[in-house]
């Protein structure tokens, strides 16, 4: 009788292991096929670079003449080597447009890196603000909390369009509400003559007023010929 429980326990408890492996599955499906199709489009995206230049992000090469077969809404790419961000920039017709669609404009949990509708599409305005999902599982902005200001202002982040690669020192990182000034079109940094980059994320996982802000200025510039 003693062996018939035990082996209807385990029966249970495998069973339930099954159930719950498959939920865990599922949940975390949509985050793996994201990182595989950013993988993909990294990959075919970003130029091999030479031995020499491997080192210097200011080198890097984006076929941008691809991306825009991909979508005609991508129109830069951010990289930020230090927390593995390494992702086209897109433009919607709206605000909110990319906060559900992947890079190549199709439904996804994790959204994109985008910028507000209006801004220029040449990412040339003196303020441009870039926004993404702080993702639990990391990816997008999710690590944005571990970048701090570049004390010895060095270049920790990159921009790329097809006409310009931008090498950003980070100048300010804090909390603020999102209708803060940061997030005006008249907002400028310490009323300096220089353009500037503000990323923002969600403070947390769940819906919240509150944004984590990273405020860079252009302090590199290279023209792509």
């Amino acid at each position: 009788m003693r062996d018939r429980v035990y082996r209807f326990l385990i029966v249970i408890l495998l069973g339930m292991a099954v159930f719950f492996g498959i939920l865990a599955y599922r949940e975390h499906k949509p985050f793996l096929e994201a990182k595989i199709s950013h993988e993909a489009i990294k990959k075919t995206a970003v130029v091999p670079e030479s031995d020499e230049d491997a080192f210097d992000p200011m080198n890097r090469r984006i076929d941008f003449a691809l991306l825009k077969e991909v979508n005609p809404d991508i129109i830069g790419w951010l990289y930020i080597p230090q927390i593995g961000v390494d992702e086209p920039i897109l433009h919607g017709k709206t605000d909110r447009e990319y906060l559900s669609k992947g890079f190549d404009g199709k439904y996804s949990i994790l959204g994109s890196v985008f910028t507000f509708a209006h801004a220029n599409e040449k990412l040339s305005d003196p303020h441009t603000c870039l926004f993404g999902h702080n993702m639990m599982s990391g990816q997008i902005f999710g690590r944005l909390d571990e970048l701090t200001v570049d004390e010895n202002g060095a270049q920790s982040i990159y921009i790329y369009t097809p006409e310009r690669t931008k090498g950003l020192t980070i100048v300010s990182v804090y909390s603020c509400h999102k209708k803060d000034a940061v997030f005006q079109d008249d907002w400028k940094m310490d009323q300096e003559d220089v353009q500037t980059f503000t990323l923002a994320t969600c403070t947390g996982y769940s819906r919240t007023p509150y944004r984590l802000v990273v405020n860079c200025k252009v302090t590199k510039e290279k023209l792509i010929l």
